[in-house]
């Protein structure tokens, strides 16, 4: 298996901070490498390695507006995003995954100029990210009744 998303899917490779805090029948997502991302930069990867659009079954082009709903949500409430950025390109690793990016607004720079900075957040940070998304995203879970 050659696929980076693939080989993390099933454990080989580093896990990303905090794990996956969302995860269904399609998809799964986490939270960027701390080391090359703005705090709260999540990724959405899909769990059938595919590469874009056209190769999504029926199930999992339904799922997905309503997945990204519920994340845009998460992520404005979580990091207090003003407006949060998706990002498509595939170029890198030929497995369909897609970066959603926050901003805030005391951020200055905004739309490319700001997606292209170089950034970077600590593993804590955005750990503790994580364990507010999935809060949000999984309210009822045992992992979050256990933490209270």
């Amino acid at each position: 298996m050659s696929c980076f998303i693939c080989v993390k899917h099933i454990g080989i490779t580093d896990q990303p901070p905090g794990g996956y805090f969302y995860e269904d029948e399609h998809w799964k997502v986490c939270h960027f490498p701390a080391q090359q991302s703005i705090l709260g930069r999540i990724v959405l990867e899909s769990r059938r390695h595919f590469l874009d659009f056209s190769e999504m079954t029926e199930e999992e082009a339904a799922s997905y507006g309503i997945l990204i709903k519920k994340l845009y949500s998460a992520l404005k409430h979580v990091t207090g995003a003003e407006r949060v950025y998706s990002l498509i390109t595939i170029d890198g690793v030929p497995h369909f995954h897609a970066h959603f990016i926050p901003r805030r607004s005391e951020n200055t720079t905004k739309g490319i100029e700001f997606i292209k900075q170089n950034w970077s957040c600590n593993e804590k940070d955005a750990t503790d990210v994580v364990q507010k998304l999935h809060a949000f995203l999984n309210p009822n879970s045992e992992k979050n009744r256990s933490a209270n």
